[in-house]
């Protein structure tokens, strides 16, 4: 297992993860849900990123075991060989366990990126259960920017190019029209 650190949540980074996506070569990139936390969800990720039909039919809304059986199943039936997941900062305890089984199940090399400055406790404790390597985003994502560059300028003096918009600054967007809106059915 690798966790990636993408402390400034770079787009090119995310870009050249998902770049890398090619089921057919054994590289499968998964981008979750946004808002989500359920281990069900992860599995439909999953099973998307593979090309699979969700939600299935036929299985209980709230079960996880079948999904992600039936996401182990595709896994072995293809010729992945490695997942990535962007977001892992978000992972909560029952959906890194339920990678962990995953990963037990058929053998895949996971690779976690994590989009933020500090780990979750919780992972950072996991993690020293497992066999697993850290690296940084611009050393092992191709596209990505050099790590040189980063140590060289200061954060406050970075471009704004290829970064995503803050927290703080979506709360702060306003909308500015000069029609009012108006709900209902087009004309």
């Amino acid at each position: 297992m690798t966790v990636v650190l993408d402390p400034y949540d770079d787009v090119v980074h995310t870009r050249a993860a998902l770049a890398s996506h090619a089921p057919q070569q054994g590289r499968l990139t998964v981008h979750p849900t946004p808002g989500t936390d359920a281990a069900i969800a992860l599995a439909y990720d999953i099973l998307a990123a593979l090309g699979k039909p969700v939600p299935l039919a036929g299985y209980r809304p709230l079960d996880p075991g079948p999904v992600w059986s039936i996401a182990a199943a595709w896994i072995l039936a293809t010729p992945i060989t490695r997942l990535t997941l962007l977001r892992a900062h978000l992972l909560t305890p029952h959906r890194f366990s339920a990678l962990l089984a995953l990963r037990r199940r058929t053998g895949v090399r996971l690779i976690l990126v994590c989009h933020h400055r500090a780990m979750r406790a919780f992972l950072e404790r996991e993690l020293r259960q497992v066999d697993h390597s850290i690296a940084e985003a611009s050393a092992l994502l191709p596209e990505a920017e050099p790590a040189v560059l980063e140590r060289q300028t200061p954060r406050a003096a970075r471009p704004l190019a290829n970064r995503w918009i803050s927290l703080p600054a979506l709360t702060t967007l306003k909308l500015s029209t000069t029609r009012p809106a108006r709900a209902g059915a087009p004309r």
